[in-house]
């Protein structure tokens, strides 16, 4: 299956799918209520597509349908503000109560403010495990690297999950601990 799937730019067209894929995707608790889930795509999701929409690729089917996705901000600063300006507006008309779960995850953002670019990624559970999240990683790295940048950064990674070991394996290193087991990783292009 691998193999049929392509990386191409992020098409306005595919907003939708790729906000079921950020719901998809989303934790467990967050499925049990639906305005929570909601809060999702608003959260990890739509500063992207709507503000640095040539920074998002996209995997996809034979039939150029997403299967996943990987995104990345290339200026931290910019990112934080229209979060704030924008984005959490959308999350208190949603469901307010996921507003400090999303002020804690940009404060958990300073500590790594020196990756100005920093990332997200998601696959469909049918599309895992076959090489796609490297493909996606590999594509934005170039992308990033063409542009000039340095580094690329993943925050708030649980150590020692699937993901972690994952990250650790396309040459991500752990850049700052928040304790609990919780550390952002990052890797230089």
């Amino acid at each position: 299956m691998s193999e049929e799937v392509k990386i191409r730019p992020y098409k306005k067209e595919d907003r939708d799918i790729l906000r079921d894929i950020c719901k998809e995707t989303a934790w467990e608790s967050y499925k049990k209520d639906p305005k929570k889930l909601e809060c999702v795509p608003i959260m990890f999701l739509d500063y992207f597509i709507e503000q640095e929409p040539f920074h998002v690729y996209v995997a996809v089917d034979q039939n150029d349908k997403p299967v996943g996705y990987i995104e990345c901000t290339s200026d931290y600063s910019f990112f934080v503000k229209k979060m704030k300006k924008v984005y959490m507006k959308r999350i208190k008309e949603t469901r307010k109560q996921e507003l400090g779960f999303c002020r804690r995850y940009l404060f958990a953002l300073f500590f790594i403010r020196k990756y100005p670019s920093h990332m997200h990624m998601n696959i469909t559970a049918a599309y895992q495990r076959q090489g796609i999240g490297r493909r996606l990683i590999d594509t934005i790295c170039e992308a990033l690297k063409s542009e000039g940048f340095k580094s690329l950064a993943i925050c708030a990674n649980e150590k020692g999950s699937g993901s972690y070991h994952f990250y650790t394996k396309c040459g991500f290193k752990e850049v700052f601990s928040y304790g609990h087991k919780i550390v952002s990783l990052a890797r230089t292009l």
